[in-house]
């Protein structure tokens, strides 16, 4: 009998632990802190930009392959849920506006918290509309241990049509002295072609109304025999709003 007692003490003992951690979950009734989420700073090549792809802000991504439109990027700041240190997970909300009283909300995703990781790459998955074309905004919902949650403010972002790069072939290797078109399907956008070394850093951008220009055409870019780079085209209906697309990457490759 007496093993039968010691059972008995174990399981009463175990409850009642239990009942208390859900006790102390339910009196938690401290919201997470609110959240800022970072609106778009600045594209690569815009005067006097100090950002980058990886850090400013919500954006268009490149989707690859052979989607005509982009993902996109969102972030935020993920300090204040670091310092209330019991963040559980964090809800991904979009919506866009199809009239002016019609607002079309959608979730995204649930993702649990990890901190330092304050960014997220939404892929459209599921959505069978036109992405292109539309202002998305974008908030996040942090929900604490206990189940208590406090929206984010917003940020938003139009896509736009994404330049189809058509000339010179990925990868493919070049005189500096050879006559080089790139060129690209699209029209009636301001189109910017970037160079990035292949740590993707910015070396060089210049606009343009065409889709298409040649190398002896760019000013003040003259590329290095022996040095491969990255280039991509990005496109805008005006550099001050957020709104743009990006094209996919490829590589160039230059000899003597």
């Amino acid at each position: 009998m007496k093993w039968l007692y010691a059972i008995l003490l174990v399981i009463i003992v175990v409850i009642a632990y239990g009942c208390s951690y859900d006790k102390a979950e339910n009196d938690d009734i401290i919201p997470p802190s609110k959240v800022t989420m970072t609106p778009h700073k600045c594209d690569p090549g815009d005067p006097g930009c100090a950002y980058t792809d990886r850090n400013n802000g919500i954006d268009a991504y490149p989707a690859g392959g052979n989607l005509t439109y982009n993902w996109m990027k969102i972030q935020w700041n993920d300090t204040p849920l670091q310092k209330d240190g019991d963040i559980h997970h964090i809800e991904v909300w979009r919506y866009y506006l199809s009239t002016a009283t019609d607002t079309n909300f959608y979730f995204v995703v649930e993702i649990p918290f990890t901190p330092d990781s304050s960014t997220y790459y939404d892929k459209f998955i599921g959505y069978e509309e036109p992405v292109i074309q539309k202002t998305w905004s974008y908030f996040i919902i942090p929900f604490d241990e206990a189940g208590n949650f406090t929206k984010s403010d917003t940020v938003s972002y139009r896509l736009i049509e994404v330049p189809g790069l058509q000339a010179p072939a990925d990868n493919g290797t070049f005189s500096v002295n050879d006559s080089i078109e790139f060129s690209w399907s699209g029209s009636g956008y301001t189109y910017r072609i970037l160079f990035f070394d292949t740590g993707h850093n910015l070396i060089y951008s210049e606009n343009t109304d065409d889709s298409s220009i040649k190398l002896s055409e760019i000013e003040d870019f003259t590329p290095i025999p022996g040095i491969s780079y990255i280039w991509r085209i990005d496109a805008f209906l005006t550099e001050e709003n957020a709104e743009g697309s990006e094209s996919d990457e490829r590589i160039i490759n230059f000899t003597q």
